[in-house]
């Protein structure tokens, strides 16, 4: 049986992956990846897997949810 849409959850999770995003690219922890060693495409792939979280959390939502 499919759980019922709840609009508050597509919210929440939009919002958890702002936080991510936003805790991966405007931190401290820039410093980690962004060191002289690592490759020069991580960032675009970092970028990537935010893309594609944003895309899987908001499948699930319809069009009125956010």
């Amino acid at each position: 049986m499919a759980r019922p849409n709840q609009p508050g959850r597509a919210v929440e999770r939009a919002l958890l992956v702002l936080a991510l995003t936003l805790g991966l690219f405007a931190s401290p922890v820039i410093y980690v990846w962004a060191r002289d060693g690592s490759p020069w495409y991580l960032v675009y792939l970092l970028w990537l897997a935010v893309i594609m979280l944003g895309g899987w959390v908001g499948r699930g939502s319809r069009g009125h949810d956010i």
